[in-house]
């Protein structure tokens, strides 16, 4: 069964992939990635200040006039609704993304990968996002309510490094690029080459491009702008 996968891939990747080779179900990570990100989610708007966030959560440029307009929208069940929607959604696409990427990727480097082996590969090497939890969990705790979501990933560059503050050129790119990534790309390497045979090399080049090229642009795009 697919269960025992599910801390195998932790202790034991190699293993865990040759067993899921035949049948890459990624149903299954990706349930408890939805349930795991839903439940922080729904935890962290439930407990939102929201007159603190009507006075942090805009950028500073806004009006006092546009924050309480902006503020009278953004309810907390909208922002729930909204952040619920877009995890949902978000996952969901990003994930098969990732298996036409693998599957044309497999094309080049003459790989028998399909569509589904890819979103599942994607699916169970994204499991170490998991790590996080309790971590955001002890950051929603001890903020009383006063707490910008992104700032709630302590496994972020943002929070480890960077420190730049909400609404700043470079907040949303480090606060997108997590400490887990590393370990993600390294599970995803791993997988690619237990179901392709390919080198370590090859498969590690395939499983980093992505967070590179992604990365890479971003932050170009951040530098012209500015």
């Amino acid at each position: 069964m697919a269960f025992a996968q599910l801390t195998q891939v932790f202790y034991d990747p190699s293993a865990a992939f040759a067993a899921l080779k035949e049948k890459p179900r990624g149903w299954l990570p990706l349930l408890l990635l939805w349930t795991a990100s839903i439940g922080m989610l729904v935890w962290y708007f439930q407990t939102l200040d929201m007159d603190w966030m009507a006075s942090n959560g805009f950028p500073p440029e806004m009006t006092a006039e546009q924050r309480e307009a902006a503020s009278k929208m953004m309810s907390r069940n909208v922002m729930l609704g909204m952040g619920v929607g877009g995890t949902v959604i978000g996952t969901l696409v990003i994930f098969s993304l990732y298996g036409l990427y693998y599957w044309l990727a497999g094309k080049l480097a003459s790989m028998d990968l399909s569509f589904k082996s890819g979103f599942s590969l994607a699916a169970w090497a994204s499991l170490p996002a998991l790590i996080g939890v309790p971590l955001m969990a002890l950051q929603i705790i001890t903020s009383k309510g006063q707490l910008a979501f992104e700032n709630a990933d302590m496994l972020s560059l943002n929070f480890l490094l960077v420190h730049a503050a909400p609404h700043t050129a470079w907040f949303s790119l480090a606060s997108a690029m997590k400490l887990t990534d590393v370990w993600v790309i390294a599970l995803a390497t791993i997988g690619l080459r237990t179901w392709t045979g390919k080198s370590t090399t090859t498969c590690a080049v395939i499983a980093a491009l992505p967070y590179v090229a992604i990365y890479g642009c971003w932050a170009a795009w951040i530098l012209i702008k500015n």
